[in-house]
């Protein structure tokens, strides 16, 4: 009887162990989330959205001005933070569901790309990976790097010009 004993009472310490370390770690992952991974994506969502308010809040003739100023595809990565029209082909395109790549070169992790974002497909025309692939165009916006390389963020057709 005393065995029996011993033995239930090893059993529920273990439980009892595992059950704790269980809630200890869901807790660790839970509070990882919060202060590190939603404090990053809310960096980005904050930067995005004052990206586009410096956007629109710019002055029309400063807009033009910029904008005017038409640079190669290749070039992008020498404008990071500046407005410019961006004038180039597009040669490879990809849309995710969560985003639409109109990439410039072939090698889209290494060279310039218009992105779009699912948040703005209901502007642009259906299926923008097949309605822009092949074509001359200008995209303007302020150039922004990610993952090493230029991109433009497209949040309105306007943005957009096909030349061909």
């Amino acid at each position: 009887m005393n065995l029996i004993a011993q033995q239930n009472f090893n059993r529920k310490n273990f439980l009892i162990r595992i059950i704790v370390t269980t809630v200890a770690v869901v807790l660790v992952m839970y509070l990882a989330k919060i202060w590190f991974v939603d404090q990053r994506g809310d960096k980005s969502a904050t930067l995005d959205s004052k990206e586009r308010q410096e956007s629109t809040t710019l002055s029309g003739d400063l807009r033009t001005k910029n904008a005017s100023r038409v640079i190669s595809w290749q070039d992008a990565d020498k404008h990071y933070g500046e407005y410019v029209t961006v004038e180039g082909k597009i040669v490879a395109t990809h849309n995710s569901g969560k985003a639409c790549f109109l990439n410039f070169h072939p090698n889209y992790k290494k060279y310039f790309t218009a992105v779009i974002f699912a948040s703005a497909f209901s502007l642009f025309p259906a299926n923008p990976e097949n309605f822009y692939y092949g074509k001359k165009v200008r995209v303007s916006g302020y150039i922004k790097e990610y993952k090493g390389k230029p991109e433009i963020i497209l949040n309105d057709p306007s943005q957009i010009e096909i030349l061909e």
